[in-house]
């Protein structure tokens, strides 16, 4: 995927068509090469890159299963989460087998 899809900032990073990326490892690289372009100061370089994978799983289940799927084509990775939301994310990327 292009790296123009992603849009980085202070509070978090959104990347459009992010349903287009199956695998783990594909989201890893992703991330990677956008952490390598972007400032040091932007949420994706903050953030852990394996709960960046997790949110995005998370999104990339929903929208396999039709489930706002006008929402869940594009990922918002946000630097700050509450723990409750971290913890979901964890688990429902454990159920997403579309790799």
């Amino acid at each position: 995927m292009d790296l123009s899809n992603a849009i980085t900032a202070k509070d978090g990073t959104h990347i459009v068509d992010s349903c287009l990326v199956k695998s783990k490892q594909a989201m890893r690289d992703y991330l990677e090469q956008v952490r390598e372009m972007a400032d040091p100061e932007m949420a994706v370089c903050k953030r852990d890159i394996e709960s960046q994978v997790h949110e995005w799983r998370a999104h990339n289940f929903f929208y396999k299963l039709n489930v706002f799927r006008s929402r869940t084509r594009d990922v918002d990775l946000e630097l700050k989460q509450p723990w409750y939301r971290e913890l979901f994310c964890r688990v429902v990327s454990f159920f997403y087998f579309w790799d």
